[in-house]
């Protein structure tokens, strides 16, 4: 959770080089017409103000509490407005590829070389908002794989024993131990290693 918020605050400032550089830029414009300046950024500005919005409310949760439950509430409200802004958005980028490779590269080279962007081309911000729809559905799959699952369970005591491991010996973590199932839901005696993070 927290490297959501983190990454939505990095993606925040690229797109803010995207928008306050490249799509203010007076020379860049001179050297497009409006059309071609629209299909160029697209709506960019609007999909800056979702990210600061969303961020906004993320940082909101961080205030609330350091030991963040969820933030799956805030991403399902924001997703309506995702939606409408990132899909026009990433239909234009063929366009977009286009127009890049037009007689505007001059005053382009020019602004790519401002150290604001840190030797990234116009090309790489503008791709940053396809990126980073995927990178949002990666990390909140990351969050699902790290909440425990139950895989099988047993009566305790009666059917559940624990056997200490020669840590050392096996390469495994000090606080690691044998936990047998003698009978399961499932049905099947079993043992696994189980790895705790602390005595």
């Amino acid at each position: 959770m927290f490297e959501l918020i983190g990454s939505e605050a990095s993606y925040l400032r690229s797109l803010g080089v995207a928008v306050n550089h490249f799509y203010a830029s007076k020379a860049l414009r001179q050297t497009l017409s409006s059309m071609e300046h629209h299909v160029l950024f697209s709506n960019i500005q609007r999909v800056m103000a979702a990210s600061q919005k969303f961020l906004m409310d993320l940082e909101t949760r961080l205030g609330q509490s350091v030991l963040i439950s969820q933030v799956g509430d805030i991403v399902l409200q924001h997703c309506p407005n995702f939606r409408r802004l990132y899909v026009p958005y990433v239909t234009n980028m063929m366009y977009q590829e286009a127009l890049v490779n037009q007689n505007f590269l001059c005053s382009l080279n020019k602004l790519e070389r401002d150290p604001v962007c840190q030797r990234q081309t116009l090309k790489s911000f503008l791709v940053l908002p396809f990126q980073r729809i995927t990178r949002v559905k990666l990390l909140l799959e990351v969050n699902s794989d790290q909440r425990f699952i139950v895989l099988d369970h047993a009566e305790f005591p009666e059917h559940v024993t624990v056997e200490h491991l020669k840590t050392e010996v096996l390469s495994l973590p000090p606080e690691s131990f044998l936990l047998h199932l003698a009978q399961s839901q499932t049905g099947n005696p079993y043992a696994m290693i189980v790895v705790a993070q602390t005595r």
